[in-house]
């Protein structure tokens, strides 16, 4: 039988025994933590996936370049939409790719489709080592399934095309159905991997989450669904606009399939949303960030994080806790694990840097996550830490910047780092999966970036997780960074990749999640028709102190515009720590200004750290550090250097 090609990769050491089986439990306080595990080794492969078209025109799919007729791929960078997700037989990975060059008159073979792809070298009886399960699928089938709009590549569906909604995939228990963007999808009996669940055998259900008091209307928009392992409850992220600002929130509620529904769109059978929750906290003032001392008028208090969900990112593999994401220090962008019960939130990652995709391995003790902390292009303004997220009120956006944060336009520069369930801690950043020397077409090769979302086999052996090529206009022309040439099938842009960890004792499959009912007291209920939560203000206006945790001071002015906006924040730091480690003296501030009929955000920052780390974070002045409210810088310059380092903002384009 026919294996993938495989890019050879070894990491030297051995690595440490899992713990045993147990559910997530953050460290009580004053828990010991253990000494961070040694490197272990790694090979990292390419799997199958289907040829690649020539072109995306009608019938650029020829038997020429596939055989079987089975259907070919897009090479462009969204080739692979979302995903992947293990099934729960530990040889087949689900995954979401974006077929192309169908003959003429077959839509059922273009477009977004689900494909099981075989982790273990073996080949499905016709010779492939994947297989689509929503190609061909009858229209009857799929008729009343909710559609494909655009991806995040902003392609759009073509008119008439019966595209899908099926990004990010992933199996129920018992593996005869699977998520897939806003829709079920059904192989009755069979599993989706097995060959006896053809297209004629399958079913396509729309999910509906109702927003409505009276039950009409198409339901709520979602994004981002999770299914909780134990295959009843589900986690999803809704943004909403909020002024001139986006906000997004986390929800969960419990999936129930209804055969006859008699209010709402599409009045069909579907899977509908009870029990609705939002995980966000609008009633007490502990989920702010910053509040005011009740007991001590003009003094401002900084909050441990608490309830960090942001962009909703799953759940624990035990299915009890959410994983999310959180600001707890200026210019970071970590990932925590939330108590549904106490809204308490575990910080799981603290190098500097943006972390995002993530998932926790079948046993909750280890985790996968992609983060840009193997570049330097976000150091420039948050390497310098333990700096608390004041300014971050009006700056945090250079974080998200589509050309300066942790992106440079549909390029993400995420690598799939291993750590255990402990976290970042002292010089311990976990482990790069795809380590090497970076030789072009390699799996180091930094021209390729990971994308969501990492997947761990059920045994706990290996991960799966896919790339994505830079292309133009993230490089070549007038950009400096030349585009480089894809030695993948066809030229693809995408692939799928395979970090095995062959010194890992395999967990038993099978292992099921049963927590029950899930309530999240500190949360929000969620009854249609409700509008979203507004959360706690955030930092009051005025003139403070703040105590750092550790030690220090910090003198805060606040300023808000007549609609409750923060339109200034300023912080002079004198002996500032919150963690013991690191001390911040000096000032920052951020403000939001009108230029020519433009709002702008002008950054001045004199700051100085000594302890755990040595250095200063400055802008340019008089004028100081002019960014958008996007984030693009606009004028003047940020400079931040750490132990003798400096690091500078991008250069254009790059």
């Amino acid at each position: 039988m026919s294996r993938s090609a495989r890019i050879p990769l070894v990491l030297a050491s051995l690595g440490t025994a899992l713990a045993p089986l147990g559910a997530f439990s953050a460290p009580a306080a004053g828990t010991a933590v253990p000494a961070p595990p040694k490197p272990e080794r790694v090979t990292v492969s390419a799997l199958p996936l289907p040829p690649t078209a020539p072109s995306e025109a009608a019938g650029a799919c020829t038997k020429l370049v596939n055989p079987r007729g089975t259907g070919c791929m897009t090479a462009a960078d969204d080739g692979i939409v979302e995903g992947p997700a293990y099934m729960g037989d530990g040889r087949h990975v689900l995954l979401t790719v974006q077929f192309a060059g169908a003959a003429a008159g077959d839509p059922t073979h273009d477009g977004p489709q689900v494909i099981a792809v075989r982790t273990d070298g073996t080949v499905f009886s016709n010779g492939d080592g994947w297989k689509c399960i929503t190609c061909g699928v009858p229209a009857e089938a799929r008729r009343d399934a909710n559609p494909a709009s655009t991806n995040e590549h902003g392609r759009t569906v073509p008119a008439g095309a019966p595209w899908l909604s099926l990004d990010h995939p992933q199996a129920f228990p018992g593996g005869t159905r699977m998520i897939a963007g806003t829709n079920v999808v059904d192989c009755g009996r069979y599993r989706l991997a097995d060959e006896r669940c053809t297209p004629d055998r399958i079913r396509i259900y729309p999910i509906r989450w109702n927003t409505s008091a009276d039950g009409s209307g198409p339901g709520g928009s979602m994004r981002e669904l999770r299914l909780n392992p134990d295959g009843r409850h589900l986690m999803w992220s809704h943004m909403i606009a909020t002024g001139p600002d986006i906000d997004q929130h986390g929800l969960v509620g419990t999936l129930r399939f209804n055969p006859a529904p008699r209010s709402g769109l599409p009045l069909v059978p579907r899977y509908e949303l009870g029990d609705v929750q939002v995980l966000t906290n609008g009633r007490s003032p502990e989920f702010a960030a910053f509040r005011e001392d009740p007991k001590r008028p003009g003094v401002l208090i900084h909050n441990p994080v608490k309830g960090a969900i942001g962009e909703a990112r799953g759940w624990t593999r035990d299915g009890r806790n959410a994983v999310g994401m959180g600001i707890p220090e200026s210019g970071n962008v970590d990932m925590f694990i939330t108590d549904l019960q106490s809204g308490h939130s575990h910080r799981l990652t603290s190098a500097p840097g943006y972390a995002d995709p993530i998932l926790m391995s079948p046993d909750d003790k280890w985790l996968v996550v992609f983060d840009n902390r193997t570049v330097e292009r976000h150091m420039y303004y948050g390497a310098m830490q333990g700096i608390p997220p004041l300014t971050d009120e009006l700056t945090r956006m250079v974080m998200l910047s589509a050309r300066y944060g942790y992106r440079n336009g549909m390029r993400r520069f995420f690598q799939p780092i291993l750590i255990d369930r402990w976290g970042d801690r002292g010089t311990y950043r976990g482990q790069q999966l795809n380590a090497g020397n970076g030789a072009p077409g390699s799996a180091s090769d930094p021209d390729w970036n990971a994308r969501a979302d990492p997947a761990w086999s059920p045994d706990g052996t290996d991960v799966v997780y896919w790339q994505a090529q830079v292309i133009s206009p993230d490089c070549g022309g007038a950009n400096p960074l030349p585009c480089p040439a894809s030695s993948e099938p066809g030229g693809r842009r995408t692939r799928l990749m395979i970090a095995r960890l062959p010194d890992r004792t395999a967990l038993p499959l099978g292992r099921k999640a049963a927590p029950g009912a899930i309530a999240v007291p500190w949360g929000t209920p969620y009854r249609a028709g409700d509008p979203m939560p507004r959360r706690y203000p955030s930092a009051p206006a005025g003139r403070f102190t703040m105590d750092g945790w550790k030690g220090g001071k910090a003198e805060v002015e606040i300023r808000k515009t007549a609609s409750g906006r923060i339109s200034f924040v300023s912080a002079r730091y004198a002996g500032f720590t919150d963690d013991g480690a690191h001390v911040i003296d000096g000032t920052e501030s951020a403000q939001l200004v009108m230029k020519d009929g433009r709002a702008r955000i002008v950054w001045h920052s004199d700051l100085r750290a000594s302890g755990a780390q040595t250095g200063t974070k400055k802008t340019t002045e008089p004028g100081g550090f002019v960014i958008s409210p996007l984030g693009e810088p606009l004028d003047g310059d940020l400079v931040t250097t750490i132990d003798g380092k400096t690091y500078r903002k991008p250069a254009p384009g790059t």
